[in-house]
């Protein structure tokens, strides 16, 4: 009898059946991180076609605006949209520099203001589920989230279809498949 020695919890310490604890701490971690992820909300631009999406990390209450050249007036144009969860933006407001042909102007269209700096502004407080858009090279579209310009003729080009949406980050990634 060679090995008599008392193999109990209390004499020897516990007995593991993992091995390499710091392994599985950096998969479980991995997968944490995977799952935070994939929960993220991100605007996604979205072209017709096999074109690439452009996937724009935001958060609830972010703000991003569409800026373009009025097709009649040749004035520019912005309407200012806020992320309030998936498939939900608000468009809050809309600049614009001059008032004329397709400009808003009842008062069923939001409430119509003149900004410090000479501009007009009506207040609409729309909600949308995407955002539907042309791109076209006499409107010269582009999406401002944050600090970051996203030219849609550049990328896309004359005519094409691009959807503005905002979805979890594993939608997009199902979307792939």
């Amino acid at each position: 009898m060679e090995n008599q020695k008392d193999r109990k919890p209390t004499l020897c310490g516990s007995r593991s059946f993992l091995k390499n604890r710091a392994f599985i701490t950096l998969v479980c971690a991995f997968i944490i991180y995977v799952i935070w992820q994939a929960s993220q909300l991100v605007l996604v631009i979205a072209p017709e076609g096999d074109k690439k999406p452009i996937v724009i990390e935001s958060h609830k209450g972010d703000k991003w605006y569409i800026s373009l050249t009025h097709s009649v007036e040749k004035t520019k144009w912005e309407e200012f949209f806020t992320i309030n969860g998936v498939a939900d933006m608000t468009m809050t407001h809309t600049k614009f520099e001059s008032l004329g042909w397709g400009y808003p102007y009842s008062s069923t269209d939001g409430t119509f203001s003149c900004t410090n700096d000479g501009k007009f502004q009506m207040v609409m407080n729309r909600h949308y589920k995407e955002v539907p858009l042309r791109v076209s090279e006499q409107a010269m579209q582009q999406i401002i989230h944050e600090n970051a310009q996203y030219n849609l003729v550049e990328l896309y080009g004359q005519g094409s279809a691009v959807t503005v949406r905002i979805m979890r980050r594993y939608h997009y990634w199902f979307d792939l498949l």
